[in-house]
């Protein structure tokens, strides 16, 4: 078992350049294991913040709150995920984008809302699941075929787990970078409706993979032989109040924000921000404000102000990473010393272990 997505990362990285085969797929060749099950026992400590990793926070966040809204367009994606226009066969959409599946099947169905029913209905069911791959729609020559095909729902004594089965995963920019993020996401949300813990995530993947441009980032993690998480480190994941009731009313408020950020107009994205009552979408807008501020060149300080108004959380952390080498200036990251101590030492010392593997 897995204590995060953390120690799930490297125990992946580790099976699949240990026990992986090379296989060719389409234009990429990619090293795999096949029907692989991955246990995760804390799935709220999501954020990863791993030497070495360099994934963006910020991109996790933006179409996490996408995903949740059941959007499908690249209008606002792009902005944190430029790549997105590579999967799209218009340009404009991604034809099966999870968002519309989840929230709006065939026009007709909010699944989010159907399992929370379920479960009001008969809370040991084992019938709350989510579909996501359509056989209706998704045999046909696409650049956009989801990966993501199952999610299944069950709760026993208060606790509400979750599998997720998966045809075919990307260890890096796929499982680290946004499904485990969204999913986990999703999972939080549905508890907190029930009134339930939340409890284990089971990971199904039938072919689980490195493309090889992720080799060289796979063989540095896995020299990482003791992966240590902020919250093994006295930081505290940050909850997730809303429930399935308000969460519309939500992300509207945090696009209505992300729209005027966007555009530069942070007084206005402040006033709606105070509006937000959820701490975890509270810190989700500020993220994309900070995101937006430095995509339009804002001042530094300024950016570091917005900072700490994400308090001494996973987010902030996260946040300053990801400065840390945007800015190519490893002294952002050092503030972590200031509030969260172990954790700066733990990452010092896997950093260390990374750059003496690069040496040799």
């Amino acid at each position: 078992m897995n204590r995060n997505i953390t120690s799930a990362l490297l125990t992946i990285l580790n099976k699949i350049l240990k026990d992986g085969s090379s296989v060719g797929s389409r234009d990429q060749e990619q090293t795999e294991v096949l029907s692989t099950l991955t246990k995760i026992n804390n799935p709220y400590e999501r954020f990863l913040v791993i030497p070495g990793r360099n994934n963006n926070v910020f991109a996790q966040i933006a179409e996490t709150m996408w995903v949740l809204a059941g959007r499908n367009d690249l209008g606002f994606l792009e902005n944190y995920l430029p790549r997105a226009v590579d999967f799209s066969d218009d340009g404009k959409t991604w034809r099966a984008a999870y968002g519309p599946r989840l929230r709006n099947w065939n026009g007709e169905i909010d699944q989010i809302t159907s399992v929370i029913k379920r479960f009001k209905e008969d809370p040991l069911t084992k019938r709350a699941v989510i579909s996501i791959f359509d056989p209706g729609s998704d045999y046909q020559d696409t650049k956009d075929v989801p990966c993501n095909n199952w999610i299944h729902f069950i709760q026993r004594n208060s606790t509400l787990d979750v599998h997720v089965t998966i045809r075919a995963n990307d260890a890096i920019w796929g499982f680290s970078g946004i499904n485990f993020f969204e999913w986990s996401v999703l999972h939080e949300i549905i508890a907190k409706s029930l009134g339930w813990r939340v409890g284990t995530m089971s990971w199904y993947v039938g072919t689980f993979h490195i493309y090889n441009r992720h080799y060289k980032t796979a063989e540095r993690l896995i020299q990482i032989k003791n992966p240590i998480s902020i919250y093994e480190c006295g930081i505290s994941h940050t909850p997730i109040e809303t429930t399935i009731n308000e969460l519309d009313k939500t992300l509207e408020l945090v696009f209505e924000a992300e729209s005027y950020s966007r555009k530069g107009f942070f007084n206005k994205t402040k006033e709606v921000e105070l509006k937000i009552n959820d701490p975890f979408f509270k810190k989700s807008s500020i993220m994309l404000k900070i995101y937006n501020a430095i995509q339009l060149g804002i001042e530094r300080e300024i950016i570091f102000g917005y900072l700490t108004e994400l308090g001494y959380t996973d987010f902030r952390i996260s946040a300053l990473e990801y400065l840390s080498r945007k800015w190519k200036d490893p002294e952002i990251f050092t503030e972590v010393n200031s509030f969260a101590p172990r954790f700066f030492y733990a990452f010092e010392l896997m950093k260390s272990t990374i750059n003496n593997f690069e040496m040799t």
